[in-house]
């Protein structure tokens, strides 16, 4: 891979005129000239002026920004598409490249009756939920090319559990929790998922299956949510492991007895699974 500002990291969505910019200039401000970030659309229409003014309130300025047509871009050093359409087909990128989805709600609403105060608000909402997620863009360059790495569905649940059960992981409970996937060449590859118990989190289900191990997947995935337990505004992530206490100390994790576990946390499958008994309880406390 490329290195310093030859590697390029583009965020899409339909009209490059909120969710994008206010991505483009958080990134900007985050990785500065470590990275080359752009941002396009297909369908680009003009920099919403409520995007302007949130960015502005956190130190970034999107007056000389302008909205860009996807086809128009050069391609060459792009590493990294991020798409953040929710509603929306998001705009199409033909290159074998490594991608992210962030399915955030437009901000932008045709309703002039509606209070600004309100208008500002999901502005805001799109702001923090995409500045939350910065984190994993780093780890995700580093993931083989052609990965996506998108929310589970319910579409996707068939895969998913084949996939743990593949990886010796149980099934049990993951209703209960929300999962994100790795494909390459749209064949699941990987997952990871977080339950949210009143205030505290279980980070469980990490898989990745043996061909693609040592790929980088597995942090990728584990800090995509560890991103969204502090959106969330979580007070600690616990987790339990049979072998891999080492892995999960590099993020932070400390271990622990069960016993100092969050009582919320009984409410988890987890930690009820025969399984799951002779399991290493760790938990790293988030900041609130």
């Amino acid at each position: 891979m490329k290195t310093g500002d030859e590697v390029g990291v583009l965020f899409l969505c339909v009209a490059n005129s909120a969710r994008s910019q206010i991505a483009e200039g958080l990134a900007r401000q985050r990785f500065g000239d470590r990275l080359r970030i752009l941002s396009a659309g297909s369908r680009p229409t003009r920099v919403n002026p409520l995007a302007i003014e949130t960015m502005k309130a956190v130190g970034v300025d999107l007056t000389t920004h302008h909205s860009k047509l996807v086809e128009d871009l050069d391609p060459a050093g792009i590493e990294l598409v991020i798409t953040l359409c929710a509603e929306e087909v998001c705009p199409a990128f033909y290159a074998p490249v490594r991608r992210l989805h962030w399915p955030i709600t437009d901000p932008a609403t045709d309703a002039t009756d509606e209070p600004m105060a309100q208008r500002l608000h999901r502005f805001e909402v799109a702001r923090r939920s995409i500045a939350s997620k910065l984190d994993i863009i780093e780890p995700a360059l580093a993931l083989p090319p052609r990965t996506v790495v998108a929310p589970a569905t319910d579409d996707d649940r068939p895969e998913l559990e084949a996939l743990l059960v593949g990886c010796g992981l149980p099934i049990e409970g993951l209703a209960q929790a929300s999962s994100v996937m790795a494909r390459i060449d749209g064949v699941a590859v990987a997952a990871a998922a977080l339950e949210e118990w009143e205030g505290f989190g279980i980070l469980r289900s990490v898989a990745v299956a043996e061909a693609h191990r040592g790929t980088g997947l597995a942090t990728a995935l584990v800090t995509d949510r560890l991103c969204a337990a502090r959106l969330a505004g979580l007070r600690s992530v616990s987790l339990l492991t049979t072998g891999a206490r080492g892995y999960f100390e590099r993020f932070g994790f400390v271990a622990g007895d069960r016993s100092s576990l969050p009582p919320a946390l009984g409410a988890s499958t987890q930690l009820e699974l025969p399984a799951c008994s002779t399991a290493v309880a760790m938990t790293l406390a988030l900041a609130t």
